[in-house]
């Protein structure tokens, strides 16, 4: 239970007999013996002690499309893994990943270096952290991210954004893009969506991965009729999004349960979108290409699961000239 590698000083404090975790903004305070609340970590005599550290709770090989980063190294293959444990209640309660296989056969341990040299054996161009909380693993992402960084592979994360700031900063040097889940602009929305306890210290975190890492952002955001559909709600999201993070950041617009009405408000979800500026606006549907904000020339195209680079010379579109701001290089 105790043989978690230990990056203690970056994410945790320490007041006489408790510790605190830095990892996630619950910032929990554990006597020995205590759970935080994503019963992932566990105080113990002198600090902090992981329950899912190198514990794989999923590994694929694929498109970096398949995680909604559509701008970021388009059109190449990338190692997908994820673990166990969640930072937001509600994920903890409908999740894939939010507690432990009792069955040690089902703890699927996976050490970084080995994942690492995973990817470089099956030449993937990156690797992407995509199955549960990347915050609730954070000493296992960095010591990922930072092998992946050696050896030139493209390193990116699926996250809600419950990093705290010195938990963020502890990846930023080795992190590339970033694809945030952005489940609403209010406190209701998050109340019902996403039971963090700080839901703008998201958005704190997302402008300080562009604007300090310069990471690569794209937003995701499930639309659930009657919670975050209000029109004045989304259009304080899309207003974030074009002020914050620019207007060339690609939104993701997906629906968050079905029916007519979700429907309707992912529609009009997307019609405000591009009314209030946001160039770069996709949705459920196949088959979506990407254009040049400025010409209107077609940039990327996917048909049938297939992405092809159609008009950019490097990161510029061929037919204007115009800068895209689709990434393509691990150079900040």
């Amino acid at each position: 239970m105790t043989d978690a590698h230990n990056l203690a000083d970056l994410v945790i404090a320490r007041d006489e007999n408790r510790t605190t975790c830095q990892a996630c903004q619950w910032r929990c305070t554990l006597a020995s013996g205590e759970t935080g609340r994503c019963q992932m970590r566990i105080g113990v005599e002198g600090g902090i002690a992981m329950l899912n550290y190198e514990r794989i709770a999923g590994a694929a090989l694929g498109s970096i499309e398949d995680y909604r980063l559509w701008h970021f190294f388009p059109d190449t293959m990338t190692l997908a893994l994820g673990g166990w444990g969640y930072a937001t209640l509600v994920d903890q309660e409908r999740g894939l990943y939010g507690a432990l296989p009792e069955d040690p056969a089902q703890q699927r341990r996976l050490d970084p270096e080995r994942a690492a040299n995973v990817a470089l054996e099956r030449l993937c161009r990156g690797v992407i952290w995509a199955f549960g909380e990347p915050a609730v693993n954070l000493e296992y992402v960095r010591n990922l991210l930072q092998l992946c960084r050696a050896t030139s592979r493209y390193t990116a994360l699926v996250t809600t954004g419950a990093f705290t700031i010195e938990a963020l900063d502890a990846l930023g040097h080795y992190l590339d893009g970033m694809s945030l889940d952005l489940r609403g602009f209010s406190d209701a929305s998050y109340a019902r969506l996403g039971g963090l306890p700080a839901w703008r210290e998201v958005l704190d975190i997302a402008e300080r991965a562009q604007q300090r890492w310069q990471c690569h952002l794209e937003v995701t955001t499930r639309i659930h009729h009657g919670v975050n559909d209000n029109p004045d709600e989304l259009a304080a999201l899309i207003d974030w999004i074009r002020d914050t993070l620019g207007a060339a950041t690609p939104w993701h617009i997906l629906p968050g349960d079905t029916g007519s009405a979700t429907a309707a408000s992912t529609m009009r979800a997307r019609r405000l979108g591009h009314e209030r500026g946001l160039f770069h606006i996709y949705g459920l549907e196949p088959d979506q290409e990407t254009l040049c904000s400025h010409c209107e020339q077609t940039l990327i195209t996917r048909t049938n699961g297939i992405t092809r680079i159609v008009g950019l010379d490097g990161t510029a579109c061929t037919g204007c000239g115009q800068e895209t701001g689709i990434r393509r290089s691990i150079f900040k």
